[in-house]
């Protein structure tokens, strides 16, 4: 996410209340398995799903993707169903959170360029 992009999320948050990072159900709340989602992943505005690792020496987590094409930020690949949510494991070493964003994502490919420019991925 570049500036631009925290500074619209913030202002957005400020105009109409919403938090910055926000419970699945705010975006997705006819999907019934993001009612048993408490704290284990979260979204950041509409467009990064984000399952930290909560466990010490956890290096994979369960991720619940809701209906649509997601991409894993650290590999590019493509997850996900456009009719149905999807429950996958992720590998998710220290340094490397389960981060995703829907296919075609603007937010979500300069959150990617970002982490390039910055040196934190190739």
């Amino acid at each position: 996410m570049g500036i631009l992009s925290a500074r619209a999320l913030v202002a957005e948050a400020s105009l109409t209340g919403l938090p910055v990072v926000r419970h699945l159900f705010i975006h997705y709340p006819h999907d019934e398995a993001v009612y048993d989602i408490s704290y284990q992943q979260f979204l950041v505005g509409t467009e990064l799903l984000v399952v930290p690792v909560l466990d010490p020496q956890t290096t994979s987590v369960s991720v619940y993707l809701p209906a649509g094409e997601w991409v894993h930020v650290w590999t590019g690949q493509t997850y996900g169903d456009t009719a149905t949510g999807l429950t996958i494991t992720i590998d998710a070493p220290v340094g490397m959170p389960a981060v995703f964003y829907p296919v075609g994502s603007a937010v979500g490919a300069q959150f990617v360029q970002n982490l390039v420019e910055l040196g934190v991925m190739d």
